[in-house]
């Protein structure tokens, strides 16, 4: 009798079952309950390269870019991979839907979201015919989180071809244009009639993913108009969106949150420097969750005053998840200032002169820190053509706390290391101005970054002399000397566009 009902029964069930399926809501971070369904452990990525001989193996580099609830906006990494074409590697924070842009050597590029568990397998005998860009024959998901993954490669591929005139245009718009809420409603009009598009082509179970990255796209846009025009509105609902996922639009989002309370909502010009005070008007303004999301985006480029901020706020937090998440962060920080404390007590100080100035400091990273003492800009340029003659030369004007020239380094660190391998004639010289920092951030940093070079700490009057000449302005810049003594300001815009290729081309 049982069964015979069961049965009777699960014709009507089935479509309820699979309608709940198909329209349930995820639990966002900013709301109340998260806490309660708080993940209790990191999320893993297993991988494993089938169909590779040992010599297949050995030439592949596996790097990802994850981004970050807190901190740098992504850190970057490097698997090593074992002998049998396996690797692993960790989510750095316990948050929902993690995002990942991975890249297995020259063959694939994809996006991973992260919430309990994947697995990747890549058959290179496959890739080597046709590279895969997000998903496509040779990649495959399994685990937990396979089908968010394939769903969401799958978004980005529609986006791509459907909406190619999106992002540019939106990069372009500027906060000060007249027209910019204008401009922005339409733009996100034909976004959301992609998204539908896609909703409509594909059965996705992702809707309110992507729904949210979408509107964290538009939110953190129209909080930077707000931003840059100091226009006041009210934290309401127009401004807090739901957070399914910690993706680049969602960290955009949080951190223009963050900078839009600080500078435009808090009242107090004079104490906008005090973490306590901004932290607890933020406790003040937004719900609780938010409250913490927001608390969670204060910055500081130097390790130790990071580490000390974030010590400060730990006990203002309301919420389990963001506790553990700052608990976190906290403790790698620490290993962090310990190792940099070894390798600081292992480079012992200096006082030699040399062509630029005063070398302080050699680390076995292959870099060189001189305090410079030459008087003009022109000068200081002057030396450092007369160094290296018949070399090509990258100049890196940088700041310690510019995001931006931190967030380049990375790139300059393995075109150098690439140009030493195959002795080409460049040499790296890293000019840092002393404006809003000292001597000591900025040896921390380059020891931190482990940034090989030649590295200046130079007066912000030189470097304000170096844009003059240059037609340049901000950080980071970036001029290029050829060795016939040409010196070239528009060669390089960003260092991550930057090839070997591309430099021993400069050389001609």
């Amino acid at each position: 009798m049982k069964v015979y009902m069961i049965a009777l029964l699960l014709p009507l069930w089935l479509p309820c079952i699979l309608y709940a399926q198909k329209n349930i809501e995820p639990i966002s971070l900013a709301d109340k309950s998260y806490d309660q369904l708080s993940k209790k452990q990191l999320a893993k990525v297993t991988g494993k390269i089938l169909n590779a001989n040992q010599e297949d193996l050995s030439k592949i580099r596996i790097q990802y870019s994850i981004v970050n609830l807190m901190g740098p906006h992504q850190s970057n990494a490097t698997i090593s991979m074992n002998a049998d074409g396996t690797f692993e590697f960790t989510q750095t924070h316990n948050a929902p839907y993690q995002q990942v842009w991975f890249r297995l050597g020259d063959y694939a590029y994809t996006c991973l979201y992260l919430q309990e568990d994947l697995e990747l397998i890549f058959d290179l005998e496959k890739l080597k015919r046709n590279k895969v860009y997000m998903i496509g024959d040779g990649i495959s998901f399994s685990g937990k989180d396979a089908e968010v993954n394939r769903q969401m490669n799958a978004y980005i591929l529609f986006d791509k071809e459907h909406n190619p005139d999106f992002y540019k245009p939106l990069r372009e718009l500027e906060p000060k244009d007249p027209h910019f809420q204008q401009k922005l409603d339409s733009l996100f009009t034909i976004q959301r009639n992609t998204n539908t598009a896609f909703y409509k082509a594909h059965s996705t179970t992702c809707k309110p993913l992507i729904d949210a990255v979408t509107n964290a796209q538009y939110t953190f846009k129209l909080l930077d108009y707000y931003l840059t025009n100091r226009i006041k509105k009210e934290i309401g609902d127009d401004l807090l969106i739901p957070i399914y996922s910690i993706s680049n639009e969602v960290s955009e989002y949080c951190r223009f949150l963050n900078y839009y309370t600080k500078y435009v909502l808090y009242p107090d010009n004079e104490s906008r420097g005090d973490v306590v005070k901004v932290s607890d008007y933020i406790t003040k303004i937004f719900p609780d969750n938010y409250a913490d999301i927001v608390n969670l985006k204060f910055e500081d480029n130097d390790i130790q005053t990071q580490n000390t901020m974030y010590r400060t706020l730990l006990p203002k937090l309301r919420s389990a998840w963001a506790r553990e998440n700052l608990g976190i962060e906290i403790r790698n920080l620490t290993a962090k200032q310990e190792k940099l404390k070894r390798m600081l007590d292992t480079a012992p100080t200096k006082a030699v002169q040399s062509s630029f100035g005063t070398l302080i400091k050699e680390f076995p990273f292959d870099a060189a820190l001189s305090v410079n003492n030459t008087k003009t800009g022109a000068e200081l340029l002057q030396t450092i053509k007369a160094k290296y003659p018949n070399k090509l030369i990258l100049l890196d004007i940088w700041a310690t706390w510019c995001g931006p020239c931190l967030d380049q380094m990375p790139y300059s660190k393995k075109l150098h290391h690439q140009a030493k391998e195959e002795k080409v004639p460049v040499e790296f010289i890293y000019l840092c101005t002393d404006a809003s920092s000292d001597q000591q951030k900025w040896i921390n940093k380059v020891a931190e970054l482990e940034q090989p070079g030649t590295h200046l700490f130079v007066e912000n009057n030189l470097i304000s002399e170096l844009f003059s000449l240059f037609n340049r302005s901000g950080f980071p810049t970036y001029v290029v000397i050829k060795p016939n003594g040409e010196i070239d300001t528009k060669a390089i815009s960003w260092m991550s566009g930057v090839t070997l290729e591309k430099l021993k081309e400069m050389m001609k």
